[in-house]
C-alpha cells in the first residue's frame, strides 16, 4: 500500500502498539468530552457540531467513535487528529508519552531538529511565564494593569490568556533566561531579544504583552502593546522565527476551536483586545488576524476547521479593504465568507461594550454575502452610474466570483450583482469567460455541521451492502476477489475503499480494519467504516448477503459491457453479425445469473431490487 512519506517517520507496528494501548474513551475523555454510559457503549453531545441530543457514540469493546448526526467517526488517532487540531506525527507522539511508549528514530538529523524545536518551546513557555508573573506581581506593572482594567479585562481573562507585561528595563530577560540555562542564541532565534552592537537588548519592554499560540497551543511568539504614545510603533509583534510565521497563525484558535467546530462557522477579528472582550462575553469563536492581511496559509488552516468564514472588521474604510483583501483567499479554499459591518468608527471591543453581546450577534448573524459587501461599499464610496466606476466595479466583482467553485452559487451573485449594478448578467458571465473561469459541483454542508445525505442508485445501494458485509467481516474478502473486480465499483466512495480493502487483503495475515484509518486519514472512509463497526447487529448470514450483492452486481456489469459493445459498433462501423454474437453472448450470461438469482432468493434475504428493506 501507498504511505505518505509523513507518516513513515513512525513504524506501522509503532502506531499499532500506540493505538492498542490508547483507550478511546480515556483520550475522549482527557480532550475535555463528557461522556455517559449508554449500555456497552458511550455517548456525548458532539464536539463537531451543535446539538442538544446527544448522537456522538464512542464503543470501548471496538475502540471506534461515530456520531450520526454529523457522520463523522474514526478511532483514537484520527480523534485526536480532528479535535486537537495536531499533525499525524504530533498525534502519535501525544498519545506515545501518555504511555510511555519510547518512539524509534530513523533521523540522527531529525532527531536533533526536534530536540531544538522542543528547547526553543520550552523557552517561549519560560517567557510567558515570567512577562505573566510580572503582570501580575511587580509594581511597575501599575500602568500596564490600569490600561487593562480600563479596557474592561476581567482578572480571569487576564490568567486564561496569560497575560504579560515587559518592564523599561532592556536587559531583564536576557539576565534571567541565561541564568535559567538558555542561551544567547537561542533567545535570539525565538525572536526574545536583539544581539545588536552594544550588545543583547530585550526586544519588548515596557509593553503589555499577549502571547501568541499556534492551533495546538504551543507559545510561538508574541505581541506587545505599547503604553506610552512616544513608544512606537503601537503594537510590536515577534519576527519570524522557526516557530513563528505570522502567515501561518490566527491568534486564539487554540481555545477557539472547540467553539469553532459546534458552531461551524469562525469569526474573523483583526487585534487582541477584539479578541479577549469577545472571548470574555462567552463569544469563544472569534480568531484573528492580529493585523495582517489573510494569506493562503490562514484559509488553509481555517478550512480544516469550519465551512463558514465571518468577517468582522472595524468599520472604517481600512477596515473595509482589510476585509476585501482576505476574501479571495478565503473563496479559494471553498469558504462560504460573510461580512459584519460595523458602524463607523466602532471596533468588535468597542461595539460589544456599548451594546452589548445580544447586539454583536445579531449583528453577525445578519452578515451579508462577500458580494453585497463588495458593491455596498462601492456604492457608499462612488458615484457607480460613471462608466469608468462601474467597469472598475465590475472587474472587481469577476474577480472575486472567479474563486467560487459551485456554478449554482455564482449564478446567484451574478444575479444580485447584474442588478444593483445594473448591468445585464451576460456581462458578468461573458467577463468570467474571458477570465477563464472554470465551475465545479461542489457539496455544501446544511447547517450546524450536518452534512445533507446523498440519495443512492439501486446500484450504489448493493455497492454499498458489499463494501458494509467485507467490513465487517474483512475474511469474506479472499472469497469476494476472485468474483469481482475493484474497479466495478461506480460510485466514487465505495471504488475508493474497496480500492483499499482489495489492496489490504493479504493471504497470510487478517486485516486491520483500522490499519486503513490510520495509513489513510480520510475523513470520508474514517465516518463509513465507523458507522458500520458501530451498528448493533449484523445481517444473520453475510456470506448469503455477499453472495446477493455479487449477482446483482455482475449482472449491472455485463449491462456494461453490453452497451459499450452497442456503442462501439456504432461509433466503429464493426461487423453486425460478429457484434450480434458477442450481444447474445452477453444475454445469455445475464439471463443465466438472473435464473440463479431467483432459485436462491429466499436464502439471501435480499429484496426484489437487491436492497436490504432496513437500508
Amino acid at each position: 500500500m501507498n504511505r505518505s512519506p509523513k507518516r513513515n517517520h513512525v513504524p506501522r507496528e509503532t502506531i499499532d502498539e500506540i493505538r492498542s494501548r490508547s483507550d478511546i474513551v480515556e483520550v475522549i475523555s482527557e480532550c475535555g468530552i463528557v461522556l455517559r454510559p449508554a449500555g456497552r457503549d458511550y455517548k456525548a453531545l458532539c464536539p463537531f457540531h451543535n446539538e442538544k441530543t446527544p448522537s456522538f457514540t464512542v464503543s470501548t469493546e471496538k475502540q471506534i467513535f461515530y456520531c450520526f448526526g454529523c457522520q463523522t467517526g474514526g478511532n483514537v488517532i484520527s480523534f485526536v487528529l480532528k479535535h486537537e487540531g495536531k499533525s499525524f506525527i504530533e498525534t502519535i507522539e501525544w498519545l506515545a508519552e501518555r504511555q510511555n511508549i519510547i518512539l524509534p528514530t530513523q533521523d540522527g538529523r531529525e532527531s536533533a531538529a526536534r530536540k531544538r524545536f522542543t528547547t526553543l518551546e520550552e523557552l517561549n513557555r519560560f517567557a510567558v511565564e515570567h512577562y505573566h508573573r510580572q503582570l501580575l506581581t511587580e509594581r511597575a506593572s501599575a500602568p500596564a494593569m490600569q490600561y487593562l482594567k480600563r479596557r474592561g479585562v476581567q482578572p480571569k481573562t487576564l490568567r486564561s490568556f496569560q497575560l504579560g507585561y515587559a518592564t523599561s528595563g532592556r536587559r531583564e530577560l536576557v539576565k534571567i533566561a541565561t541564568e535559567r540555562g538558555f542561551t544567547i542564541q537561542q533567545l535570539v532565534d525565538v525572536g526574545l531579544i536583539k544581539d545588536e552592537d552594544k550588545g543583547p537588548q530585550d526586544r519588548f519592554w515596557n509593553r503589555i504583552l499577549f502571547p501568541i499560540q499556534n492551533e495546538r497551543g504551543v507559545p510561538v511568539g508574541f505581541g506587545g502593546r505599547a503604553l506610552s504614545e512616544d513608544h512606537q510603533p503601537k503594537y510590536l509583534n515577534s519576527p519570524a522565527t522557526v516557530l513563528y510565521d505570522k502567515s501561518n497563525i490566527l491568534y486564539n484558535l487554540d481555545k477557539a476551536r472547540q467553539s469553532v467546530y459546534k458552531q461551524q462557522r469562525v469569526l474573523l477579528v483583526e487585534g487582541y483586545m477584539d479578541v479577549l472582550m469577545l472571548y470574555q462575553s462567552g463569544i469563544e469563536n472569534v480568531v484573528a488576524s492580529s493585523g495582517t492581511s489573510l494569506s493562503e496559509n490562514h484559509a488553509r488552516l481555517l478550512k480544516r476547521f469550519v465551512p463558514e468564514v465571518v468577517i468582522v472588521y472595524d468599520g472604517d474604510t481600512s477596515g473595509f479593504r482589510a476585509a476585501q483583501r482576505g476574501l479571495h483567499q478565503l473563496l479559494s479554499e471553498d469558504l462560504r465568507v460573510r461580512v459584519a459591518l460595523l458602524p463607523s468608527g466602532e471596533d468588535p471591543d468597542s461595539f460589544t461594550r456599548q451594546h452589548g453581546v445580544d447586539a454583536f450577534t445579531e449583528l453577525t448573524d445578519k452578515a451579508i454575502n462577500l458580494i453585497e459587501f463588495q458593491i455596498q461599499t462601492a456604492i457608499q464610496n462612488q458615484d457607480i452610474h460613471k462608466v469608468d466606476v462601474k467597469t472598475q466595479i465590475v472587474k472587481e466583482v469577476t474577480e472575486t466570483l472567479l474563486n467560487l467553485k459551485n456554478r449554482v452559487e455564482c449564478s446567484e451573485y451574478i444575479k444580485y450583482a447584474a442588478k444593483e449594478l445594473h448591468v445585464d448578467e451576460t456581462v458578468l458571465w461573458d467577463q468570467l469567460k474571458d477570465a477563464g473561469f472554470r465551475e465545479t459541483s461542489v457539496p455544501r454542508q446544511t447547517g450546524r455541521g450536518k452534512v445533507a445525505p446523498q440519495k443512492l442508485s439501486v446500484r450504489a445501494q448493493i455497492e454499498h451492502q458489499l463494501i458494509e458485509a467485507l467490513i465487517q467481516d474483512p475474511t469474506l474478502l479472499s472469497y469476494v476477489k476472485p468474483q469481482f473486480d475493484y474497479q466495478h465499483f461506480t460510485e466514487p466512495r465505495f471504488a475508493k475503499i474497496s480500492k483499499l480493502l482489495w489492496e489490504a487483503d493479504m493471504d497470510d495475515e487478517r486485516m486491520d480494519i483500522q490499519a486503513l484509518i490510520n495509513d489513510y486519514g480520510d475523513e470520508e472512509l474514517n465516518a463509513l467504516v465507523s458507522n458500520v463497526l458501530l451498528r448493533d447487529a449484523s445481517p444473520p448470514n453475510l456470506q448469503a448477503r455477499v453472495n446477493g450483492c455479487l449477482k446483482k452486481l455482475r449482472n449491472f456489469h455485463l449491462q456494461d459491457l453490453e452497451q459499450r459493445v452497442r456503442s462501439h459498433a456504432l461509433a466503429e462501423g464493426a461487423d453486425e453479425r460478429e457484434i450480434l454474437e458477442q450481444l447474445v453472448k452477453l444475454s445469455n450470461e445475464r439471463r443465466a445469473l438472473r435464473s440463479r438469482e431467483i432459485a436462491g432468493t429466499h436464502d439471501e434475504n435480499l429484496n426484489e431490487e437487491g436492497v436490504d428493506n432496513g437500508f
